[in-house]
């Protein structure tokens, strides 16, 4: 078969997960043989638009904002009604419903967010133009649990993967360099509310109050952040935290941390927790999205979101029993990596060539 022409459709292309999966499927699709362009709404969100351009993928900058805009919704119909896409491939709930409303013959889109933490006129919205689209994706089986019925049994889950062979770098990297004293968690999260920095921060005070000689990196930007530099100090672990900006890579920082904690409220996939496991690092978290599948009892602990306690008393288990790390480091890295982006690729191949069939 002809390889497909496919427009992948984002808000922004900043350190975020969705945009993370956006740039790896491009990439992947291109190398693949598929002819891929993106079109970003916010392009002032433009971390990752290097990375495509070095590529050699064409990037549409449609100029408009997080809420998309009169212009650049206009923009971004004009785009999907061209006769040149096979697919016309949305991620995010905005740029979704426009895409069903340009392209209802060769649409599609992913679900990356739990449907209750949408805004409300955001689904009705989805509600209103969901039968236009030709396929519906969602990143996690939660996720499709979260929609409604019938939009629930239009679609279907592919799960991001994990880059193998930038894992097995990390990994082997990070082997002579690891020799710090204190236990290190590492937090891969942006500083907005969804993923609850002071949850995080509250948990980490209970576990250094439980004995635990245990130090945060927090990587990730955000409007939030001063906040949480403020709060860590009003809760007296200032000293303990490591404040980084958001990576473009931020396997090497994984690799090189004891443990790795998701205090988030909400969400899809968070794709570290998948990284983390393939690096060997043990896992505490929330139980959101796909946390409850990846983090069993040998490789980590899942806990209820908004529990700080119970956060700092999951965070203390591991920080002041070093043979409980070793055992769930061996058993991390013995189910090795699992789904990869190649398969992720395959899967979009294999939904591209339905839609184009019909």
């Amino acid at each position: 078969m002809t390889p497909p022409r496919v427009l992948l459709v984002s808000k922004g292309l900043d350190l975020g997960g969705l945009e993370r999966i956006v740039i790896d499927l491009a990439l992947g699709l291109t190398a693949a043989g598929a002819a891929v362009e993106v079109a970003v709404v916010n392009d002032r969100r433009d971390a990752l638009i290097a990375t495509l351009e070095t590529a050699g993928v064409t990037v549409h900058r449609l100029g408009g904002t997080d809420r998309v805009g009169v212009g650049a919704a206009r923009r971004l119909m004009q785009l999907a009604r061209a006769q040149r896409f096979d697919v016309v491939h949305a991620h995010g709930p905005l740029p979704a419903v426009l895409v069903r409303l340009a392209a209802p013959h060769n649409s599609a889109s992913t679900a990356h967010t739990p449907w209750s933490a949408l805004r409300r006129v955001t689904r009705a919205a989805l509600r209103l133009t969901g039968r236009r689209e030709q396929a519906g994706v969602a990143v996690s089986a939660a996720v499709q649990a979260s929609m409604p019925r019938s939009m629930a049994r239009r679609s279907i889950v592919i799960p991001h993967g994990i880059d193998a062979s930038a894992v097995r770098s990390a990994r082997s990297n990070a082997s002579a360099n690891q020799g710090h004293d204190a236990v290190v968690a590492i937090a891969v999260a942006s500083h907005r509310d969804a993923k609850n920095y002071p949850n995080l921060l509250r948990a980490v005070r209970h576990a250094r109050g439980r004995g635990a000689d245990v130090r945060l990196v927090a990587v990730g930007d955000g409007p939030l952040q001063s906040r949480h530099r403020a709060l860590a100090d009003e809760l007296g672990v200032g000293g303990v935290v490591e404040w980084r900006a958001a990576v473009t890579n931020v396997l090497p920082l994984i690799a090189e941390a004891d443990m790795l904690v998701v205090s988030s409220d909400y969400g899809g996939q968070p794709l570290v927790v998948g990284e983390a496991l393939a690096l060997g690092v043990p896992v505490v978290a929330t139980a959101v999205g796909r946390v409850p599948e990846l983090v069993g009892r040998e490789v980590g602990r899942v806990v209820p979101p908004g529990d700080p306690a119970a956060l700092g008393e999951a965070i203390a288990e591991l920080a002041l029993d070093p043979e409980l790390r070793r055992s769930m480091r061996n058993a991390a890295l013995a189910q090795g990596v699992g789904r990869t982006i190649d398969d992720v690729v395959a899967d979009h191949l294999d939904l591209y060539r339905r839609i184009i069939d019909r």
